[in-house]
């Protein structure tokens, strides 16, 4: 899994005055960081606070370039770099390199350490000379972005090496693919960890309790949910409210995480139920161990009549309390979805078991006991 977020830009500059607006309206709908315009673009362009402005161009273009929206100057290619960066006033710079040849990468290998951002603009479908950009850039605060051919590309661009390029940037005539590199990129930001069964040893009614409801801004897959656990030695996957209720309409967004005092378990952090609020990133966790990031729209707290479920792993004990009623549903060690009145000692579910010792969520090495 990649550790950094990759950017994803949109270059609308190569566009003429007439076909502006309409790109710049799908831009605004696009999961896109930053929008590349040319000065003349910038007119049409209602602000908006999550999308940043680069604008591109040579020396002379931006030489009067006078306008607060404007976060990123990009010299249009390595030798309108002195010029525009005499315009840039403190700002990003960046630099735009087309590259067909050894010439044209080694210049563009020039310029790590120089500048802010390199767009790589290959005339080929090839990652090896992306990775000796990126290897040229180690070290140096530089970011290297590669300008996609097609959308097919970033599939593979975005794992190039171990942190892939810092962004991708999507041209004009691509823009109908925005959404596909969104969703290769969000796909890149998954990971996968191995999940085990366990054996449930102890399931019976613990009296009343508040217990959390995770409302979150995805639809959760008929095999996903969350990993929740009163221990931070790990937790049982907790199915979402995806499947057949009688009485009410399902909540595709939901998961009844049970008690407030446990955990839900991420890649790399843990939080507590009571942590979780509108805009916290959790993860939707499916039953072949991919774990997805998402976005916590609100946690909603009730008393409610609890049930304990414990169970084991070899030596390693885990347990959850959720609320006691037959629609709250449990993943089994197949993958099906079990309804919690139904779980008995003896009973296989499928469950996250990590090494314990944790300080607000933070993965701790220190010995720590948890009864």
């Amino acid at each position: 899994m990649n550790e950094m977020t990759t950017e994803l830009w949109a270059d609308v500059s190569g566009l003429s005055t007439a076909d502006t607006p309409a790109a710049l309206a799908h831009a605004r709908n696009s999961e896109i960081t930053t929008l590349v315009l040319r000065q003349a673009q910038l007119a049409d362009w209602e602000p908006l606070e999550r999308i940043r402005i680069a604008v591109v161009g040579n020396a002379s273009e931006l030489a009067l370039l006078d306008d607060q929206r404007v976060g990123v100057l990009i010299a249009e290619s390595p030798a309108e770099l002195d010029g525009v960066r005499a315009a840039a006033l403190g700002r990003p710079l960046g630099v735009r390199c087309e590259i067909a040849d050894a010439a044209g990468m080694n210049l563009a290998a020039e310029m790590s350490g120089k500048v802010d951002v390199v767009i790589a603009a290959f005339v080929d479908e090839t990652n090896i000379p992306l990775e000796l950009l990126l290897a040229s850039a180690q070290g140096t605060t530089t970011k290297v972005f590669k300008e996609l051919l097609s959308s097919a590309e970033a599939v593979s661009v975005a794992g190039v090496l171990e942190s892939g390029p810092a962004g991708l940037v999507v041209r004009a005539d691509h823009l109908s693919d925005l959404d596909r590199v969104a969703q290769a990129l969000r796909a890149g930001r998954e990971d996968r960890k191995e999940l085990v069964p366990l054996e449930v040893y102890r399931a019976e009614p613990v009296g009343m309790g508040y217990r959390g409801c995770i409302d979150t801004t995805t639809l959760f897959g008929d095999d996903e949910g969350m990993i929740v656990g009163s221990t931070s030695a790990g937790g049982i996957l907790v199915c979402a409210e995806v499947h057949y209720l009688p009485y009410m309409n399902l909540r595709p967004f939901r998961v009844n995480a049970g008690a407030v005092h446990s955990y839900v378990f991420g890649t790399e952090r843990t939080a507590y139920i009571t942590d979780l609020a509108a805009g916290e990133r959790s993860h939707a966790v499916s039953a072949n161990g991919r774990f997805r990031e998402v976005s916590v729209g609100r946690v909603k707290v009730e008393l409610r009549p609890l049930r304990l479920i414990a169970a084991r792993h070899g030596d390693v004990e885990v347990n959850v309390f959720l609320q006691d009623d037959w629609h709250v549903r449990v993943m089994s060690a197949e993958g099906k979805p079990l309804n919690l009145t139904e779980v008995r000692p003896g009973t296989k579910l499928l469950g996250h078991i990590v090494e314990p010792g944790r300080h607000v969520g933070i993965k701790v090495a220190e010995q720590i006991s948890e009864f």
